[in-house]
């Protein structure tokens, strides 16, 4: 899809140079003075075919075919001479001027000449007409329009009007409940309090409420800019439409809708149909979408408080309408302000890309925080997301159960005799491995159907329902006839496309994936905190880290990708996982490999610590994983080969079903730690080359050394350590003095297939359970 997004041409080549009619002041966006008496000024031509750019600066990033800018007619709010002033009042209305331009009929005013007017007054049973060919300046200063048919003032002059707010006043704009659509001058004029058919300016430093008792608030067929002044609008379906674009360029804006909030409606042109929000703060409060664009949604500062409640309902078919804090048919991009929304569906949804460049969002939604159906890149920035949702089945996996494969489960001699003890509720699925070592674990605790462990959180009445195919992989789950409502995700960030997130930071609490991509996924700066009742980051396409820092506090499964995986760099930790730590896999073809090159990597799994059901490459960086304590999982698992030739490898866990590198570890199956003690791994000069302090029991240990020699290593439980830990555990250098030395029975430079010399004890190991985990 073709970016909207704005190009800003500082064109200052003007047709004429005109002096603006008895202007005797400028403010600028926030509302000051920023000129003096008689000021002359620059306007547009008769035809109104450029917009001259006034000390309008944007980022140099912001490119692309759409956008509007504010000239001197568009700033000038204040005037020392009108062309005609007009007092309101019922039946005795007074025009002092040029009384051609203004007439008077039954309560019905009309201005049928360009120039400047000054309005004050009431009228209860009114109406203002703006017609005519030619431009129109209105100086409100204390008007109140109450109109019995139709809006209270109508705009259908072929050129744009201004409304300037005099400072200090409160005016008013009110329709009846029983307006309708009307046709006046040849124009369809929308049912609302108040119309304009060609462009509408609102400036000013007063004050402008506008009751749609009927249908809408404000309805502009053209550009309607915001420019400054404090605008109330209260409607009983939208609240404020600009066809062709709504942009705000620092008014205080505050709207309250049964339907959307802020939107603009032209379909059948790309550079039309846009949210432009530069300054100024909006506070919505609607039953349906609170800001609606067809092409694009562009930010770049103010602040935003959007609430959707979800009331709104389709008049013709009883339904309900959308209802999102921002809702885009295109592109949606933020570049700086602040937005604070609660929204009953979708915080932020689009159909094309989305980016977020800089600024503060604040989502809370019972669906997708943030959700984007084409790419969605975050660079900047800092986001707070909490959805609140139900998971649908659409969050699941086609998870299929198979056998164990891959990784090489050590066959030298196991220990005899009961495993460590474990905190209260823990039992190893394994069993005792003594015996003839015959028993296979037991998975009583473990994961009977397997198609569960992505969906542990869902109420069974979810489970009812149809996944997505397109983005969920859910065109193996049980198929089944759900509403749209009954199959909605909640994801905290949900991307369609591919993702890319390099800077800024995410902060995501959900009760779906924290953050999904249906494409491939970029982590490369972020900083994202997760907390999800589900998985915290998963891709379907090849996902990367290569920098960043990633913390998962609590969720099913940590890191996920249906393709490859590859981390280079970065911080990754994954603090409970009650699932996989690291995996990929699914059934999804093509390769599922696992590759780290570098980076730190914590794991706190139940299940497997990392998972390939591929092959699993390690050669640089730092990979530190407290595993399962129940059978069925491991440390390390992979249905290829198993290749570890460097980096910081230390991966733990408790007897179950063990798999490790096919060379150039340090094994040991015969570990004795309880929970909360420290393994380490000492040279023999006594230096400390790895400590960590496993949160569970401990039997079985992994430690990467390459081509050396084990015999230059021993692995030490408990004890005292002299070192400093990092908040996960795990240190490096010192020493440690006291605990338990455990002799390794595993593993050289020159291991084959990384198992143990000798066997088992009865020489037959353990029998594999027919469950897969490693797709899961």
């Amino acid at each position: 899809m073709q970016k909207k997004i704005f190009a800003w041409a500082m064109s200052m080549a003007v047709a004429a140079m005109i002096t603006c009619t008895g202007c005797a002041q400028n403010t600028n966006s926030s509302g000051t003075d920023s000129g003096s008496s008689t000021a002359q000024t620059t306007t547009l031509d008769d035809n109104d075919t450029a917009e001259a750019a006034v000390g309008q600066s944007l980022s140099a990033i912001q490119s692309g075919e759409a956008g509007v800018t504010t000239d001197e007619d568009d700033l000038c709010d204040n005037y020392d001479a009108f062309d005609a002033e007009i007092t309101l009042e019922d039946d005795s209305t007074k025009v002092k001027g040029n009384t051609k331009a203004v007439s008077v009929k039954d309560n019905c005013i009309t201005i049928s000449a360009g120039g400047t007017y000054r309005l004050s007054g009431r009228l209860t049973k009114g109406q203002v007409l703006v017609t005519g060919s030619e431009k129109v300046k209105l100086y409100l200063d204390g008007v109140e329009i109450t109109s019995p048919s139709g809006p209270a003032l109508v705009c259908t002059n072929e050129k744009r009007t201004i409304l300037s707010l005099a400072k200090g006043s409160q005016n008013t704009l009110t329709d009846s409940a029983d307006n309708a659509d009307t046709e006046i001058n040849g124009c369809n004029v929308s049912a609302c309090a108040l119309f304009a058919q060609d462009k509408l300016t609102i400036n000013g430093s007063g004050s402008l409420t506008v009751t749609g008792s009927s249908v809408d608030g404000i309805v502009c067929k053209d550009d309607l800019k915001l420019v400054n002044g404090t605008i109330t609008v209260e409607a009983a379906q939208d609240g404020v439409k600009g066809k062709d674009c709504v942009a705000m360029f620092g008014a205080d804006l505050n709207v309250t809708a049964g339907n959307d909030g802020i939107k603009s409606t032209e379909s059948n042109d790309d550079t039309k149909g846009f949210l432009q929000l530069e300054q100024g703060s909006a506070t919505v409060q609607a039953g349906g979408d609170c800001l609606q664009a067809e092409t694009l949604v562009w930010i770049a500062d103010g602040t935003y408080h959007l609430t959707s409640s979800g009331t709104a309902v389709n008049a013709e078919t009883g339904e309900a309408n959308s209802s999102k804090g921002i809702h885009c048919g295109g592109d949606v991009e933020i570049a700086g302000g602040k937005l604070t929304i609660d929204a009953a569906e979708d915080g932020v949804n689009c159909t094309g890309s989305l980016e977020l460049q800089a600024g503060e969002v604040d989502v809370t939604s019972a669906e997708d925080g943030i959700q984007a159906d084409g790419d969605l890149t975050v660079s900047g920035g800092a986001v707070t997301i909490t959805t609140t949702g139900t998971v649908a089945a659409s969050a699941q996996d086609d998870f299929q159960p198979n056998n164990f494969g891959g990784g090489n489960p050590p066959s030298g001699d196991m220990p005899s005799g009961n495993p460590p003890e474990l905190p209260d509720g823990e039992t190893f699925g394994g069993g005792n491995f003594g015996g003839n070592g015959n028993t296979p674990p037991d998975n009583a605790d473990n994961r009977q159907n397997a198609a569960a462990s992505d969906a542990s959180a869902i109420p069974a009445a979810a489970m009812q329902t149809t996944a997505d195919p397109s983005t969920d992989a859910g065109a193996s789950a049980a198929a089944a006839t759900t509403t749209a409502a009954e199959d909605a995700t909640s994801k905290g960030i949900k991307c369609g496309g591919n993702l890319t997130m390099s800077g800024g930071s995410c902060t995501i609490d959900s009760t779906d994936h924290a953050v999904h991509a249906a494409g491939t996924a970029l982590f490369s700066g972020t900083t994202l905190e997760i907390t999800s009742d589900n998985k915290g980051i998963s891709s379907h396409g090849d996902l990367e880290i290569s920098g960043g820092d990633i913390t998962i506090h609590s969720c099913t499964e940590g890191v996920e990708s249906k393709a490859e995986m590859t981390i280079s760099g970065g911080n990754v930790r994954i603090l409970d996982a009650s699932d996989d730590g690291l995996n990929t896999g699914g059934s999804d073809s093509g390769s599922h490999a696992i590759t780290i090159t570098g980076g730190y990597i914590y794991v706190n799994a139940s299940g497997d610590g990392v998972d390939s059901n591929s092959t699993w490459e390690m050669s640089g960086g730092t990979l530190l994983v407290c595993g399962p304590t129940s059978g069925g999982d491991g440390s390390l698992d992979a249905d290829g080969n198993m290749t570890y030739t460097g980096g910081t490898l230390l991966a733990l866990s408790s007897k179950g079903m063990m798999e490790c590198p096919e060379s150039g570890c340090l094994i040991a199956t015969n570990c004795n730690a309880a929970a909360g003690e420290q393994i380490s791994i000492v040279d023999k000069n006594g230096t400390v080359l790895a400590t960590l302090q496993s949160p569970k029991a401990v039997s079985d240990v992994i430690y990467g050394i390459g081509d050396s020699d084990s015999a230059d290593y021993t692995i030490v439980t408990g004890g005292t350590y002299d070192g400093i830990l990092n908040e996960d555990g795990y240190g490096e250098g010192g020493s440690v003095s006291g605990g338990t030395e455990v002799t390794a029975n595993g593993g050289t430079g020159s291991m084959n297939g990384g198992a143990p010399a000798g066997g088992r004890q009865g020489g037959t190991p353990p029998e594999i359970p027919n469950l897969n985990n490693s797709g899961s």
